[in-house]
């Protein structure tokens, strides 16, 4: 006769006891000797059938491991590990989620010592860790046979740590290389969800599934969180851009030299709890994701707004300077998101005449959002236009390239503000210009040099193309390039 523990009620050496929980964390699985553990697929073996020399089945002589991590309450959390036939741990892995709700029945209760096996699996409240070993007599785990659960199934969004104990994203990438390889405890919103794929690690001579997943918070627009383990790959699935809220707790940081910057990694330590039960601190974080501008576009409306005040740009680079500093080579290596350079430049290309040019573009009247040419609606789903096409507003958009004697700067965006400013119109009175009179328009600065001050935004793991947004455009006397421009 089994007794009903709680995780809280156990005490080392307890026998014929079983426990109800709910998974809140889960590793991959890990399969040792005999053929099935070295042969390749999925989780490094072919079939669970196969039979080695002697006729003997390669289930029986392979074996396998899987860490759960369990929760019964508000408070109380345990690490179980589960040893079995490798062919009853696959089986385990492709049956049990994050989220399930479990019987574990005769588990061994052994005390937990802080060792190899606990520095690899997640920080629980438990004193004891919990022992499944199906070679065992009625040593078993399956999924609850009482029906469900409400109290248990609520629990996979209680909060393990309080928003006070997380870290600003922000916070996180000033660290820089100084806090890589730590842990640390994050809530933030998902920005975007990349496909999963393969990738070949050399060192195993072997294939491992990945995925990537950029966050955002109010601190940080996006930093990149990398996914290693099958079931959180799978479970990114559900992840809903601009939707779903993440509390991590322990996730580690990992710094990129190649994107200079701080990155996150799930580990065996960490745990995800998907849109956590903190209402307030949630909506919150909702309602400043919606008000980020996630487009280049958008981006670039953003700062000719006057969020960066362009009378403060001073600072003169050469277009090679600004390629070197955005592209970090040389010695003008940086890890800073965006930087601010004054050019003084020849425009050799602003397209305001012509079929096909590029000059206006369209916003959602409701949100400010970018509307794609070919598309009457928002993007946006939770705008009133994503289902009624809304009143657009137009603003200028325009591609410029800029050229001195050391390159050419191509597909700078120009718009809203600060092209009006510079063209001396509005989108208005643009459209009711003839094409004689665009082009007029266009001569007044087309290979003239102009003083340009341009805020650049780098290339990074969340933005995979450059920004080079004019934020103010003068024309300029000769004389005063000449005292000015560096040779560089």
């Amino acid at each position: 006769m089994l007794t009903v523990k709680k995780i809280v009620q156990l005490s080392e050496g307890m026998e014929n006891i079983a426990l109800v929980a709910i998974v809140i964390a889960k590793s991959d699985p890990r399969l040792f000797s005999g053929s099935l553990a070295r042969s390749g697929g999925r989780y490094g073996v072919k079939a669970a059938s196969e039979e080695t020399a002697d006729g003997t089945s390669v289930a029986s002589t392979a074996r396998g491991v899987l860490t759960l991590t369990l929760r019964d309450s508000e408070r109380d959390t345990i690490n179980c590990t589960v040893w079995a036939a490798a062919d009853i741990i696959v089986r385990y892995d492709e049956t049990i989620s994050i989220g399930d709700v479990l019987d574990v029945q005769k588990p061994q209760v052994n005390a937990s010592f802080y060792g190899r096996s606990e520095q690899y699996s997640p920080r629980v409240t438990s004193p004891f860790s919990l022992t499944v070993n199906e070679q065992a007599a009625g040593n078993q785990i399956a999924h609850h046979a009482g029906g469900p659960d409400p109290y248990l199934s609520s629990l996979i969004r209680m909060p393990l740590v309080r928003p006070e104990e997380t870290i600003p994203l922000a916070d996180l990438v000033a660290s820089g290389a100084g806090c890589s390889g730590e842990t640390f405890n994050v809530l933030a919103v998902v920005r975007s969800v990349r496909p999963a794929r393969q990738i070949r690690i050399a060192r195993r001579n072997e294939s491992r599934a990945f995925r990537e997943v950029v966050l955002m918070d109010q601190s940080h627009a996006g930093v990149l969180l990398k996914l290693w383990s099958a079931a959180y790959i799978r479970w990114a699935d559900r992840w809903q851009p601009l939707a779903t809220v993440l509390l991590i707790v322990d996730v580690r940081t990992e710094y990129s030299d190649y994107h200079r910057s701080v990155g996150l990694t799930i580990d065996r330590k960490t745990i995800i709890i998907q849109d956590p039960n903190i209402p307030q601190v949630v909506a919150r974080l909702l309602r400043h994701a919606k008000d980020v501008p996630m487009q280049t576009v958008d981006v670039a409306c953003s700062l000719s707004t006057g969020t960066i005040d362009p009378a403060t740009i001073n600072t003169v680079m050469t277009v090679q300077q600004i390629l070197d500093r955005s592209g970090g080579t040389g010695s003008q290596i940086t890890e800073e998101d965006q930087f601010t350079a004054l050019c003084y430049a020849v425009i050799t290309r602003l397209d305001l005449d012509g079929p096909g040019s590029r000059t206006i573009s369209h916003r959602c009247g409701h949100c400010q959002t970018f509307v794609a040419r070919r598309s009457p609606f928002c993007p946006k789903e939770d705008c009133p236009g994503f289902r009624t096409p809304p009143a657009l507003e137009s603003f200028f958009d325009l591609t410029v390239d800029l050229t001195d004697h050391t390159g050419t700067l191509v597909g700078c965006r120009m718009v809203s503000a600060v092209a009006e400013t510079v063209l001396r119109c509005d989108v208005t009175s643009f459209e009711r210009k003839t094409e004689q009179q665009r082009t007029a328009l266009k001569w007044m600065y087309l290979l003239d040099r102009c003083a340009v001050r341009l805020v650049v935004k780098r290339r990074t793991a969340t933005r995979f193309q450059q920004l080079f947004s004019i934020v103010g455009c003068t024309l300029i006397d000769p004389l005063e390039v000449e005292s000015k421009l560096k040779v560089y």
